[in-house]
């Protein structure tokens, strides 16, 4: 139980949530700080320095801009990187499957990152067997990259995106999007030992990742499981997977699904794609294993229709302690089987029916919670700081109203006289929606005209599973540091 209690002293003293009062229909805007991560600050000086992989590198390089590295020999522990040392990969498509294994220290990680600016994608381009990227060894940073597989087959298996295998590794910033399985990690070997422990994952966009079978769609989201250590799933964007959206289970007693803390993610119209819409997050275990120690804080869920399913925990065995903190979900929360001890405090949940949604246990004995029938008559708007990019956030819109455009207050995370943009996160790579230099106050964002990206080799695969101007995500970047 030390994490639960940990996570609530966190929330006791450390949680700020700044309601401004808005003209627009009365709405709330909710700007948050992370009480489980240190504010990101500005470098000071030039923090470019480092190693260097471009297209034309080759492996006979040293790593500098006049004789770089090509993508294998720079991720796979080349000569001279120690740890707290960058690897910088310059903008273009590498296309292939790689494998990480660096040796960075707790302190002193290895981050691999990609170019400030650029747009850097690794894609293994319809390959049917290894994951994009492999990562093994310890301590390690992976950011600001795009992995895909341009592949057209969408009734077919697709591989995994990023395979995590080694321990203490953390994913920043990543878009990850029509692979197979888009972030998978923390299985148990032949030897009893556990591939991937403390697995971190902060503020990637997951999203179209899967396949349609003859039966249904498969391919989740994220699929961990977790025995030693502790999974870390914190500010993603999950949408539109074949299948689940966070799918932290096991269908056997091979693995384990223990340790499992889920903060600030936003979770939307999983299993579209494939015909039919699953839990948006679900965290179970099919076997005999006991789920315990899963926390789930600040999470938002949103689903089309109030009845359908949002959020599922616990599947066929006993469960153990669940903590669930200041959620918004929309749609069923359910929970499944017996659980020993659940603490729930300052979650809303928004369903069919005067419990919100919530079945498998009795509101009267969670009264600190709000459970509304139908949907709210006012907006409902989440601003999410990244905890790695200063003047990046998720900004998370519930437009209960209807409303051709929201009004969203910006001054509370970004100073006057910045250059910002504003993207939809639905289809990243678009021109962004809003941008110019911040003159303080309200910018106004566009709920209407918005067409996610979808699924390469599948169009027309959302079918009427769309958000349009009911709900959105849009995804803020300012040169704060400039």
């Amino acid at each position: 139980m030390k994490l639960f209690k940990n996570l609530v002293l966190f929330v006791l003293f450390f949680t700020v949530g700044v309601l401004l009062g808005c003209s627009d229909g009365g709405k709330k805007t909710n700007v948050l700080d992370l009480p489980y991560v240190e504010p990101p600050t500005c470098p000071e000086g030039d923090d470019t320095g480092g190693f260097h992989v471009t297209l034309a590198g080759t492996a006979q390089g040293d790593g500098s801009l006049e004789a770089p590295w090509d993508l294998a020999t720079g991720l796979n522990d080349p000569p001279g990187v120690a740890p707290g040392d960058t690897v910088w990969i310059h903008g273009g498509r590498y296309v292939g499957t790689f494998v990480v294994k660096q040796d960075g220290e707790e302190d002193s990680p290895i981050t691999i990152r990609g170019w400030p600016g650029e747009r850097v994608t690794l894609d293994n381009a319809g390959a049917t067997d290894e994951p994009v990227v492999q990562i093994y060894r310890r301590w390690t940073i992976l950011r600001d990259l795009e992995i895909t597989n341009s592949g057209t087959d969408r009734r077919s298996e697709r591989p995994t995106g990023i395979y995590v295998g080694g321990d203490n590794i953390t994913l920043v910033n990543l878009t990850v999007h029509d692979v197979g399985v888009g972030i998978s990690g923390g299985r148990m070997a032949g030897d009893d030992t556990q591939e991937g422990t403390n697995i971190r994952v902060h503020g990637c966009l997951v999203y179209n990742n899967g396949w349609l079978g003859t039966d249904r769609g498969h391919g989740h989201n994220f699929y961990l499981t977790n025995r030693d250590g502790f999974i870390k799933v914190e500010e993603n964007i999950v949408f539109y997977g074949y299948g689940f959206g966070v799918h932290n289970y096991s269908y056997s007693d091979t693995n384990y699904v223990e340790n499992n803390e889920l903060y600030g993610n936003v979770w939307f119209l999983n299993g579209a794609p494939g015909g039919k819409l699953y839990d948006n997050c679900m965290v179970g275990h099919d076997g005999t294993r006991i789920v315990r120690n899963t926390v789930l804080y600040q999470n938002y869920g949103w689903t089309r229709g109030l009845g359908d399913r949002d959020v599922r925990l616990g599947w066929d065995t006993a469960n153990e302690d669940a903590l669930l903190v200041e959620n918004y979900f929309v749609g069923q929360t359910i929970f499944q089987d017996q659980w020993s001890g659940i603490e729930m405090t300052d979650n809303t949940f928004i369903g069919d029916n005067s419990q919100g949604g919530l079945s498998g246990l009795d509101p009267v004995d969670y009264a600190d919670n709000t459970y509304l029938e139908g949907a709210p008559a006012q907006n409902a708007v989440f601003i999410r700081p990244n905890g790695f990019e200063p003047g990046r956030a998720h900004i998370i819109v519930y437009n209960w109203e209807g409303l051709e455009e929201v009004a969203v207050d910006l001054s509370e995370i970004l100073p006057a006289g910045v250059e910002f943009e504003l993207r939809d996160a639905q289809n990243f790579y678009a021109d962004p929606v809003v941008s110019g230099t911040y003159s303080g106050g309200s910018v106004t964002l566009p709920m209407t005209g918005l067409s996610p990206a979808e699924p390469i080799g599948d169009t027309g695969a959302f079918g009427e599973h769309l958000t349009g101007r009911d709900f959105n995500v849009f995804v803020l970047r300012a040169a704060v540091c400039d």
